[in-house]
């Protein structure tokens, strides 16, 4: 112990451990709110239509809240004055954390119940839409009007070739238009599909019908031909141009960068995205080939944008920044410009929406002149996020996000130092941060898919030092593609080049069935793996505590014996190796 932690007050020492990336404090409200989200999110959605279901789940959510204001107020009125007047007679650490505790139960209370009346009024309000009602008659056709929230994607339902997600604006059923808000995923057939652009209004019509799979709850089946009743605003049209250019300009490249190269950039592969071209793409046996041999090798996140992009970008903007000796505020200025038409870029997604929220809150700690807290700014973006939409809250996509993110900051650099006595710096970081997403992520993945990947730490150990370079030539190419075609074909290129270690670790570690493990399927399969995962975590601290209680037997208690890390003591050895070889006389 040093002196310094010697002679430090109580309070310090009890507070030191709640700075920096370990600032817990706000994870019990974030663990609140997702469970109330969840909670109140199933009891509004059990068997029945309307207002039927909120007549007979009512009772339930009008107790819950209750009892929640209840704690709250209780602990307001009686806890909180009852330990302040005790803290005048008896000063200690207990009586701070009594009141640490109990203001944090207080604001636990309050961000439940704000989370549950905001899921509930978000529930209603879909309950009661005209869509969410027409989808229990899957045979009547309907005249539609939505607005485009996502790209046209190709898709596997038989008889139409495109998918798009949106929100359903107005619906005409029995000459009676009404307006809608509900979320719909729409089916269309060429040539609609090339003629929708983001934030473009359509009407078609079609039959609605509730949602066989997926995340969307209402699918809408169009029968014929699409029209548009409103263009896209200005903005979003220069972000389609732009779009279309640089897919068009991937498809004369071979068939890896045709699929993956959009994937690293935009977050969608190169074979789903419809596009204004006749010549080129891939065919469609080899894309799935492709995508089936990434997600066996456990690669398969690196075509699903997340914060990768928001931090380089970031990193870009804050050396440029430096160079030109701005100051926080201009540099946060510049981040608040340059994170939304990153977002508008990309392909939407949850795990896009985390990022875009995380990115957006951080700066708050850029113009306050504080180093971000990577765990404090995960739950408040889970707190926001649930509360402006609770419908995240059931997003596997978003829960990955979440979760890998928040294995990389409460973990990440204790294992690396760990690591390092065994690796180089560079790799150590690599292999720790790989470690902790996959740990923290593997829980959330099994509920997706009950197989885990048995070589998904050496594939992202081979792609990782090429994933960032990718990253910066794609989005670099995306951004010329519609002045400087010849540019962007270039730097399509050497993005594909990236790329190709991408798909050469797809055919080495996922070519074969058996690369893959079955496991449980659902919460018990999520259960036994974080079980699993805890005791493999105990017995390596077992094993550290015995080898360090061996060497102080070894050296009675005085101290540890002066061991060098196994890399340099490898590194002495092919050094010293090589210098005995040179000392050698070779017979001829």
């Amino acid at each position: 112990m040093g002196m310094r932690a010697m002679t430090a007050p109580a309070c310090d020492r009890e507070h030191r451990g709640i700075a920096g990336s370990r600032d817990l404090r706000m994870l019990p409200v974030a663990a609140g709110v997702w469970s109330a989200t969840l909670l109140t999110r199933w009891v509004c959605s059990q068997h029945g239509s309307g207002h039927d279901v909120f007549w007979q789940h009512g009772r339930m959510l009008q107790m819950a809240c209750l009892a929640v204001a209840s704690a709250a107020i209780f602990i307001a009125l009686v806890l909180i004055p009852l330990t302040m007047n005790g803290a005048g007679k008896h000063h200690g650490l207990a009586v701070d954390r009594a009141h640490r505790m109990l203001y944090t139960l207080l604001t636990v209370c309050f961000a439940i119940l704000a989370a549950t009346l905001a899921t509930a009024a978000r529930s209603l309000t879909e309950h009661a839409d005209p869509v969410n009602m027409s989808a229990s008659s899957s045979t009547e056709r309907v005249n539609l009007t939505f607005t485009a929230h996502s790209l046209p994607l190709a898709t596997s339902m038989g008889g139409y070739d495109c998918q798009v997600d949106g929100n359903a604006r107005s619906i005409v059923r029995h000459d009676v238009r009404r307006p809608s808000s509900r979320g719909v995923r729409v089916f269309a057939r060429q040539p609609a599909c090339g003629r929708i652009a983001q934030q473009g209004d359509y009407a078609i019509v079609g039959t609605i019908q509730a949602a066989a799979y997926g995340e969307m709850p209402i699918w809408v089946l169009a029968d014929g031909d699409m029209m548009a009743v409103k263009e896209p605003p200005a903005p979003w049209r220069a972000v389609h141009r732009i779009r279309m250019a640089f897919l068009q300009t991937t498809r004369g490249l071979d068939n890896p960068g045709v699929v993956l190269v959009p994937g690293v950039t935009l977050g969608v592969l190169g074979h789903d995205a419809m596009v204004h071209c006749a010549d080129g793409g891939v065919e469609d046996e080899y894309a799935e080939l492709l995508q089936e041999q990434c997600r066996r090798a456990g690669i398969m996140h690196l075509m699903a944008v997340s914060g990768g992009h928001y931090a380089l970008v970031g990193t870009l903007v804050m050396g440029l920044g430096a160079r030109l000796h701005w100051n926080r505020f201009v540099k946060a200025g510049a981040l608040a410009m340059v994170y939304p038409m990153l977002t508008m870029v990309l392909a939407p997604s949850r795990s896009v929406t985390r990022a875009m929220l995380m990115s957006m809150l951080s700066l708050g700690f850029l113009m306050l002149g504080r180093r971000r807290q990577s765990v404090h700014l995960l739950c408040l973006t889970v707190v926001f996020g649930l509360l402006l939409d609770p419908s995240l809250a059931s997003s596997y996509g978003f829960a990955l996000s979440c979760a890998a993110v928040f294995g990389l900051s409460t973990a990440c650099t204790r294992m690396t130092a760990w690591v390092s006595h065994l690796l180089p710096d560079r790799l150590a970081k690599l292999l720790a941060a790989s470690c902790c997403a996959q740990l923290f992520a593997g829980p959330v993945q099994i509920l997706m898919d009950n197989e885990v990947s048995i070589w998904s730490l050496p594939a992202n150990l081979l792609v990782a030092p090429f994933v960032d370079a990718a990253t910066i030539l794609g989005l670099c190419s995306l951004f010329v593609a519609w002045m400087a075609p010849g540019v962007s074909r270039f730097l399509a290129w050497a993005c594909s080049q990236c790329t190709t270690v991408i798909e050469y670790a797809a055919r080495l570690f996922g070519s074969e069935e058996s690369s893959t493990l079955a496991w449980m399927e659902g919460i018990p399969g999520a259960a036994v793996l974080i079980v699993t995962e805890l005791t493999t975590w105990a017995l390596i601290v077992c094993i550290g505590d015995l080898l360090r209680a061996y060497d102080d037997t070894v050296t009675n208690g005085d101290g540890r014996p002066m061991r060098m890390p196994v890399r340099e003591r490898l590194t002495q050895w092919f050094e010293h190796t090589l210098e005995m070889m040179g000392w050698l006389t070779w017979r001829r």
